[in-house]
């Protein structure tokens, strides 16, 4: 414990010390951001479902969260271009789900957009809008990762898909 003299001191010190003082808020900036980091996925999944039978890119896909609960996924438009707002809409089938996100993940360039908040239209349906990053890639692997949450248990749903940019005139 610092006495009465000593926070005076340290006061006085960081009052004539400005550069001490920045030092100190910014590692203490540089410390948030990195926590913030290792914890980006701060969601407990309980269940992690692979759907590789489905090219949500092409179409829309339907998938079982559990015996009582399905959900299709729908992300328009079409090809998931770069350049254009995605609008994604996830319909519930069965037991209703309480919330719904999705995150895009770059492989090749190691990216991660936000997560983008899909907002409940009704009892059953949600939709939201969303972008990927951009990249001069000729050819890009994808996820589509989508997390639903259903009496606090958490499930991430991951559908991979391939872009491939090609120049203009072809």
């Amino acid at each position: 414990m610092m006495n009465n003299h000593q926070k005076s001191m340290m006061g006085n010190y960081l009052k004539h010390n400005p550069v001490v003082a920045v030092a100190i808020i910014l590692l203490a900036l540089i410390s948030l951001a990195v926590y913030s980091i290792m914890h980006w996925d701060e969601h407990q999944i309980a269940q992690y479902i692979q759907v590789d039978d489905c090219q949500i890119a092409k179409t829309s896909c339907i998938v079982a969260l559990d015996k009582d609960t399905s959900i299709k996924v729908n992300i328009l438009p079409r090809g998931i271009p770069e350049t254009d707002t995605l609008s994604i809409f996830i319909d519930t089938q069965g037991e209703r789900i309480d919330t719904a996100s999705i995150v895009f993940e770059g492989i090749e360039i190691d990216t991660i957009t936000p997560e983008y908040r899909l907002y409940k239209k009704n009892d059953t349906h949600f939709s939201g809008k969303g972008f990927l990053a951009i990249c001069s890639l000729s050819k890009m692997h994808w996820i589509a990762h989508i997390i639903v949450i259903k009496d606090s248990k958490v499930w991430k749903i991951s559908f991979p898909f391939e872009k491939n940019i090609l120049p203009k005139g072809r």
